[in-house]
């Protein structure tokens, strides 16, 4: 009875204090960039409690990120919440195992009054003779894990491998997470034909596997590789090294907007130390998920966030099944693609031009030394296709990347009877706790922000020519958005829960 009321009292205090986060949102709208440089530091030093290596953090602002107000708001929430985990108890009851029981135990009204629309069950994983595993490979959000197995594996044979994961330590009572499905094609569809480790029982091997997809995915690929790894260094190395009237600077800057604030209250929110939601929504420890983060981070690519690239190295280009998520982001990408290219040509006539741009060199060599690993292409020329691809690039994880792992997770990661944060060894479902505490960090995406097809990008632009670029490219967004809503057939067919659409792209990952 006392653990009752005291996670009753935690989880309505929490959503007491998002309904207020939600009232007071403010919307700063795109205004073009101004020359001011943001100094910044090491990660390490900035957090020593998670001092991940090869990170950075800024320590001054654009003024647009209006810093002062939103850093006092990040030291009183990491009070707050701190205070607010010596209420919540220790042990709670496992999640129940149907939609209406389960947001009856973690969405309390403060969440509802603030929005009310729950995690929903998609309709590929409510049938009861689901292949929740070879459902999940094929969509959003954990559609870019699947691959094409390695040799000896049989023809046609995919592959979901999260065996890195496993290597840590967990706490004690959990299985440790990850794991790798072999899938087959079976009548055009993927079906699951095995789960490693095989010496667990199915069903605990499947919930490992599927909380380390979700542990990676939201720790790993989302917050550490896109927020902290990628977007901080590209917004640091733009706005040091490329003046505000710059093309390219103008071309990228709606994906800065209220950025390096927002990554700051990433870190102190999520990843830094014992407390971080990071630590005790999942499987490891403070001190394991800091091994982990600096093997992550060493291994870092950032082309493998490149479409085209992404799906040629895991041989999923082309499959004789269904795939949904590539086929949604291969669709979105071409038209960002496009786009980049028609712009960066109204200022560069092909290589030499390029190469001939002292500040764009200066950018390059700086984003070469801030983003891990690098993201020159081999022999390290500046070209024109290089300079598209990262741009494209950049942007297409600012908006449609950046959908998938924050928006569209809502009705995947968040259902803990389904797609699990941990898996208790004694073979329970995983404690409301921890499922509460999920959608108390991805709630928030739903505050009221700038959208990408109504944020005024054009307004961006150096001159005329370039504004039309603009212009087009969210008008052909806006015409895709059209064509998945409604259609000759079925006009009034519900949007598919796992498919990015651009009217909920915003303008940035954190404004």
């Amino acid at each position: 009875m006392v653990n009752q009321l005291r996670f009753w009292l935690y989880r309505n205090l929490v959503a007491l204090l998002e309904l207020l986060d939600f009232k007071k949102t403010e919307i700063i709208p795109l205004a073009p960039p101004a020359d001011r440089q943001v100094r910044f530091r090491p990660f390490s030093e900035a957090h020593p409690d998670m001092p991940i290596r090869g990170l950075h953090e800024a320590v001054t602002y654009p003024l647009e990120d209006r810093a002062e107000p939103r850093l006092r708001e990040i030291r009183s929430a990491k009070l707050v919440l701190s205070f607010l985990s010596w209420i919540a108890p220790r042990h709670t009851p496992p999640v129940p195992r149907d939609l209406e029981r389960f947001l009856s135990s973690v969405y309390p009204r403060g969440f509802r009054l603030a929005w009310p629309i729950p995690p929903a069950l998609p309709p590929q994983l409510a049938r009861p003779d689901a292949d929740v595993l070879a459902e999940l490979a094929v969509c959003a959000p954990f559609g870019s894990y699947l691959r094409r197995a390695g040799s000896g594996s049989g023809e046609n044979t995919y592959e979901l491998d999260l065996r890195w994961v496993n290597g840590y330590q967990v706490r004690e009572s959990l299985a440790r997470p990850g794991g790798r499905a072999l899938f087959a094609v079976r009548d055009g569809r993927l079906a699951t034909a095995a789960i490693h480790p095989d010496h667990l029982p199915t069903e605990l091997a499947r919930g490992a596997l599927l909380a380390g997809l979700n542990e990676d995915l939201t720790t790993f690929r989302h917050n550490l590789s896109v927020h902290l790894t990628m977007l901080t260094s590209f917004a640091l190395a733009t706005t040091n090294k490329l003046n505000a009237r710059h093309p390219v600077r103008r071309l990228l800057h709606h994906c800065f907007h209220t950025v390096l604030i927002g990554n700051r209250e990433i870190a102190e929110l999520q990843l830094a130390g014992a407390r971080g939601y990071s630590a005790t929504i999942f499987s490891h420890d403070a001190a394991e998920l800091l091994r982990m983060a600096d093997d992550h981070v060493s291994r870092f690519d950032f082309w493998d966030f490149e479409p085209d690239t992404q799906f040629r190295n895991r041989g999923t280009m082309q499959t004789p099944f269904d795939y949904p998520y590539r086929d949604n982001i291969l669709r979105l990408w071409a038209e960002t693609a496009a786009y980049v290219k028609d712009y960066l040509a109204l200022y560069y006539q092909g290589g030499d031009s390029v190469r001939s741009d002292a500040e764009l060199a200066r950018w390059a060599r700086e984003l070469d030394r801030l983003v891990p690993n690098g993201i020159t292409l081999p022999g390290g020329d500046i070209t024109f296709e290089w300079l598209a691809r990262v741009s494209a690039t950049l942007i297409h994880v600012s908006t449609v990347e950046h959908d998938v792992l924050n928006n569209i997770a809502w009705n995947y990661s968040t259902l803990g009877w389904i797609v699990p944060t941990v898996v208790p060894l004694s073979g329970e479902m995983m404690d409301q706790r921890r499922a509460f505490d999920l959608i108390a960090t991805i709630i928030g995406t739903w505050k009221p922000y700038n959208m990408l097809l109504t944020a005024n990008v054009p307004a961006l632009a150096l001159d005329e020519r370039a504004a039309g670029a603009m212009q087009k490219w969210i008008e052909r967004l806006g015409k895709i958005q059209d064509n998945m809503a409604s259609g000759p057939v079925e006009p009034d067919r519900q949007p598919d829960l796992s498919l990015s659409y651009p009217a909920n792209l915003n303008v940035s990952i954190s404004n």
